[in-house]
């Protein structure tokens, strides 16, 4: 039955994901319009040279001029990373707590479907559903890059974008277990957005910030952003922490869902 639960949930969501989609590929596209403008500018070259290296570091703009240290600037270093995981967040935090608090999930729990069947078809809901947010965010920078008369390394633009996809996974993995956890809808949210900012403050900070610099490598955005695929090559063990942490995450929660008294 949990395959009943994940297409009736993918069945749900897919106008909202098609237009998160939409969204995202109109940004990346936009963004390589403006490539040939930043390529062919030595005044942005020289700008760039004139900032602190911790600032360039902490923004991704080691490399502003290269196709791939463009795309990292531009989109994967920041913007992508944030705007999935709120995406990812929002998601999971609705999986189960959401539908419980509206009565939704009690009516579900009518067909013959264990509380097992229900948590994996969801989390394997999100995992789907960023999937194919990562894949469209993929494509079209493939794309955009070579409709500007640029190319991108496909294993690079591959790394990046599984690396800011699992990211996502990781905090809407948090959001998902919370809210099986406790049935809290805004909790879950809320811890979710909270552990995602404080990660991004020390990645963005430790730079800057001695004290910081050693505590960064225990954040998520450590292994999806701390390394420039397109500069150092791809490093497939943090794909794998970011996905084996979202996965330890939901699996934590198994236990408090399933002993939960859902008519509270």
């Amino acid at each position: 039955m949990w395959l009943e639960v994940l297409r009736d949930r993918v069945a749900t969501t897919w106008r909202s994901t098609l237009g998160w989609a939409v969204g995202l590929s109109a940004f990346v596209l936009m963004n390589w319009m403006f490539y040939p403008l930043v390529r062919d500018s030595p005044d942005i070259t020289r700008l760039l040279e004139r900032l602190p290296q911790t600032f360039r570091t902490a923004f991704g703009a080691d490399d502003f001029i290269s196709p791939g240290g463009y795309a990292w600037a531009r989109s994967f270093s920041l913007l992508l990373p944030l705007t999935l995981s709120i995406y990812a967040i929002n998601f999971g935090a609705r999986a189960i707590a959401r539908d419980e608090q509206e009565g939704r999930l009690e009516l579900l729990f009518a067909q013959p479907v264990s509380r097992l069947g229900v948590l994996s078809g969801r989390t394997l809901a999100l995992a789907v559903n960023l999937a194919l947010l990562g894949l469209s965010v993929g494509v079209i920078s493939w794309l955009g890059a070579l409709l500007v008369g640029a190319k991108l390394d496909a294993g690079a633009l591959l790394a990046a974008t599984a690396q800011v996809t699992l990211l996502a996974w990781t905090f809407g993995a948090l959001a998902l277990a919370v809210g099986a956890a406790t049935g809290r809808a805004a909790l879950a949210s809320g811890v979710a957005f909270a552990v995602t900012l404080a990660g991004y403050l020390v990645h963005s900070l430790a730079p800057q910030v001695r004290a910081l610099r050693d505590v960064r490598e225990f954040t998520p955005f450590w292994y999806a952003v701390g390394e420039n695929p397109f500069l150092s090559g791809a490093h497939a063990v943090n794909s794998l922490v970011l996905l084996g942490a979202g996965c330890v995450l939901v699996a934590l929660a198994t236990a408090p869902f399933a002993r939960r008294d859902l008519a509270k």
